[in-house]
């Protein structure tokens, strides 16, 4: 017996072929079956009029914060989204020092426009490395969550409140490059930056990430690039 049979549905399934009409069988939480299923089923869901497809993969998310609160990542999940990518822009809340969660607070309120109040409340701000953060949420979310590692959060991390106005110096490159890999191993994504002009933070001051060489950049850049199956995002002026 099958655990679940959408009936008469639509399927696009997502290889480009054109959608055709079907029934879907599903066992111990896996497809098994596509076609005329006349198995019978603990649940039937009749999908006549109706498009069933994969799970949708969004990309190009912001959700770091708000997963933390609404672990269904609304609205994402009422069209149709299972899997998101965050970290996206260089932003992101690991790696971080405690006396930093203030200024990453008001950077993504003014970046993001997520309210104040939900940042303070709505997260607890405890952890410390990528590893940390990402095991805050690990069982705790209702979709698929993966995450970039931001260049703001590097730069913040290693340099402090000197990563806004200032060019990093060897020694604090090579500081950012460790810890991207250290983020990296426990579980990121890549490497995610913006030099655009629109990225403030809550002072009104470019981002962190901003202020960074071409050689800073390429640098994080390689790190990446000695990780099999990572990889960048970046938005520019």
């Amino acid at each position: 017996m099958l655990d679940h049979l959408i009936r008469g549905g639509t399927v696009v399934d997502g290889t480009g072929a054109p959608g055709f009409v079907a029934d879907v069988g599903i066992r111990d939480g896996r497809i098994v079956a596509i076609g005329q299923i006349d198995e019978p089923a603990a649940d039937v869901i009749d999908a006549e009029g109706l498009v069933v497809t994969p799970g949708f993969v969004d990309l190009h998310t912001h959700y770091d914060a708000q997963l933390h609160w609404d672990p269904g990542a609304t609205p994402s999940n009422v069209h149709g989204v299972t899997s998101v990518i965050s970290g996206n822009c260089g932003f992101t809340l690991a790696p971080l020092r405690p006396e930093d969660a203030d200024y990453t607070r008001r950077m993504m309120m003014k970046v993001e426009g997520m309210p104040l109040a939900a940042l303070e409340q709505g997260v607890d701000w405890s952890w410390s490395s990528f590893g940390e953060y990402l095991a805050s949420l690990d069982g705790r979310v209702a979709v698929n969550a993966g995450f970039l590692v931001g260049h703001c959060a590097l730069r913040r991390y290693v340099m402090g409140a000197d990563s806004v106005g200032n060019e990093a110096t060897p020694e604090q490159i090579q500081a950012m490059v460790a810890e991207l890999e250290r983020a990296i191993g426990e579980g990121g994504l890549g490497f995610s930056t913006t030099l655009s002009r629109t990225h403030s933070d809550g002072d009104g001051q470019p981002v962190p990430s901003r202020w960074s060489t071409t050689e800073e950049l390429l640098a994080l850049c390689e790190a990446v690039g000695r990780h099999d199956g990572t990889t960048l995002e970046g938005m520019t002026d």
